[in-house]
């Protein structure tokens, strides 16, 4: 297969980062995994339990699950003592992903601020007996554990690699997943191959994985190598002509549309922008913005009109086009960070119908939205002009000079992202031309470079961009604050990639004033009121949080990820399946469970396991 992101950390306790997570997780498992169907099932823990209200949780390590090093040789057995050791090192290291569980398990917070004291922090190890307890009920902390946070780490080894721990190299971690790393050659490719020591090693087809590094600039690569037998599945780029009549020749019987996941991508802006070079090579300008184009630029983004009124002449359709053609763009749209159906209250209200509700009464220009997926509903080019009338109104002399111009990232190597964002370019115009000036921002160089002005940088205060449509989030348990903690003032983990520095990481007075602005201390409030509620009560005021957000232009929903024509020799639906957690991938999969076929399925094959799959859900 195919991915066009470098591993920047092995770390995976300490790493946010989907681009390292979908190959951590074939190396290192925790207390429970997903099957196909999405079902928890056990990992390192054989039996698991809480007490009545579900403050309390209590996992059994299984005696047959091994430590192995990047040669293949058994290290150590697994212990609970292991988890323990995970869950400090996260502390320690400030991990990018420790706000999912500091507030959760008791006294965490406390020792992470420096506070309190280690012994005092809700885990502990008796034998095989694994307990955490935490500072409230929490129904879904079972799922919870399929992340990478709560995922166990050897201590003699930890400290025999100190620093080096996670390096971008096999024998800088141990392995007790399914996989070990056995070679990886930066912008090139990846290797690795079936643990041999991994206890369910008989739930491990696939052998042997090599994943070819794309730097994007032949974007039939993928559909080339699947027809010379180089990779197992492909997908058919719609705006390849070439590529679409050589499928209908050789494949007319095998191409079928991949169901869509839980992760949302959505367009942001950067909040209060520093940078206007790359953090680590200031000789790469990412603006050819003067001083006042600057300043005015940093005043209209604080615009709730201004905003809106972007992302209103945004055609997620138009852009989507591009890779996956006119008729099947509008199959992986997404309006809601969080999936329309992805919680149901008691009376059989879908999640995002209470979202809908909510940002018609926020704002009245939203009556009767319609949030399901498969269509643009943020898409309205008239109304983008009426926002962008009254932001000019609003912002006044604020704003020395009209249109304003903004500084958006491309990776030129690819066709296919040069495409989308030209598209993304004409849309904005087209609407709202007198008012934006969109500014492409053409980066030479490899993937890492792109990615250094938006998604790799360390703080938000290195972001050197102004507007990116290609955030995104999938769902690390089964709540909707898996998703809405992205925006938590104090530790959220997508500010970053807004500009805000989390606390830790040393929030200015600047930055705090500008999440005030914006009105983010008044959604935190609300998802604070939610987190503490049960049942019906919590989906609506996690609801009502998503709609402030969304109707203040905090963030732009417009895709998911799937719903490409495929052609594939994976047999259908032996993959892990999970909405969150360990199953939950984006470029590279989890590959325990799937089964290779010898010839591409056929689409009629591929319905017919589709219909016994979602019988047996």
């Amino acid at each position: 297969m195919i991915a066009n992101f470098d591993i920047t950390t092995l770390d995976y306790v300490y790493n946010n980062k989907s681009s390292n997570g979908d190959y951590t997780c074939n190396f290192v498992e925790g207390l429970l995994t997903q099957d196909n169907h999405g079902k928890l099932v056990p990992g390192m823990a054989t039996e698991w339990s809480c007490n009545d209200d579900a403050s309390e949780w209590t996992f059994t390590i299984r005696d047959d699950a091994v430590w192995s090093t990047s040669a293949g040789e058994e290290y150590d057995a697994v212990t609970a003592e292991d988890f323990v050791t995970g869950l400090k090192h996260a502390a320690d290291s400030k991990s990018e992903t420790l706000g999912l569980v500091a507030d959760l398990i008791v006294g965490l917070r406390e020792y992470s601020e420096g506070t309190g004291k280690w012994e005092d922090v809700g885990i502990k190890a008796d034998g095989n007996q694994l307990t955490y307890t935490l500072t409230g009920p929490c129904g879904y902390f079972d799922g919870m554990t399929t992340y990478a946070i709560l995922w166990p780490i050897n201590a003699e080894f930890l400290e025999s690699k100190g620093s080096d721990f996670g390096a971008v190299e096999p024998d800088s971690i141990l392995y007790n997943g399914c996989y070990i790393l056995s070679s990886l050659v930066p912008a090139q490719e990846v290797r690795f191959d079936a643990n041999p020591n991994y206890y369910d090693a008989k739930n491990v087809f696939v052998q042997h994985v090599v994943v070819t590094y794309s730097d994007g600039k032949d974007p039939a690569q993928q559909f080339n190598m699947f027809v010379n037998g180089e990779v197992t599945s492909t997908t058919v780029n719609q705006s390849l002509p070439e590529v679409v009549a050589k499928a209908a020749e050789l494949y007319p019987d095998n191409q079928y549309k991949s169901m869509t996941t839980a992760t949302s991508y959505w367009g942001a802006f950067n909040w209060d922008r520093q940078m206007y070079a790359l953090y680590n090579d200031p000789s790469v300008s990412t603006t050819s913005k003067t001083d006042a184009q600057k300043a005015d630029t940093k005043a209209a983004i604080l615009n709730a009109d201004f905003r809106r009124a972007v992302y209103a002449a945004y055609s997620a359709h138009a852009v989507e086009a591009i890779t996956l053609g006119e008729e099947h763009a509008d199959g992986v749209i997404r309006n809601t960070l969080i999936p329309y159906t992805f919680q149901t209250t008691s009376d059989g209200r879908a999640y995002g119908s209470i979202v809908e509700k909510y940002a018609a009464e926020l704002v009245a220009d939203y009556e009767g939205i319609d949030l399901n997926d498969g269509h643009d509903a943020w898409y309205n080019p008239e109304l983008a002009k009426t926002f962008a009338e009254r932001a000019k109104e609003e912002l006044g002399d604020s704003v020395s000079e009209w249109p304003i111009h903004i500084d958006v990232p491309v990776y030129a190597a690819s066709e296919n992202q040069k495409n989308m964002q030209l598209a993304m370019k004409k849309s904005v115009e087209d609407a709202i031309g007198d008012y934006v000036v969109i500014d492409l921002q053409f980066l030479e160089g490899n993937s890492s470079v792109y990615y250094s002005s938006f998604y790799n940088q360390p703080t938000g205060e290195d972001n050197s961009i102004d507007l990116v449509f290609g955030a995104g989030w999938g769902p690390d348990y089964g709540d909707p604050l898996t998703y809405l903690h992205c925006f938590d003032v104090h530790d959220g983990d997508m500010l970053n990639y807004s500009g805000i520095n989390i606390e830790s990481q040393g929030q200015s007075e600047e930055q705090k004033a500008v999440l005030e602005t914006l009105g983010l201390n008044e959604v935190q409030e609300i998802v604070d009121q939610a987190t503490a509620a049960t049942g019906d009560e919590r989906i609506e005021l996690f609801a009502k949080a998503e709609a402030m957000l969304l109707t203040n232009g905090i963030l732009r929903p417009y895709s998911t990820s799937g719903a490409n024509i495929t052609i594939s020799k994976v047999k259908p639906f032996t993959v892990a399946y999970g909405l969150y957690g360990q199953a939950a991938y984006n470029q590279v999969p989890y590959f325990k469970y799937m089964q290779l076929l010898d010839e591409p399925v056929t689409a009629a094959e591929y319905e017919a396991a589709k219909e016994a799959w979602m019988a047996g859900k």
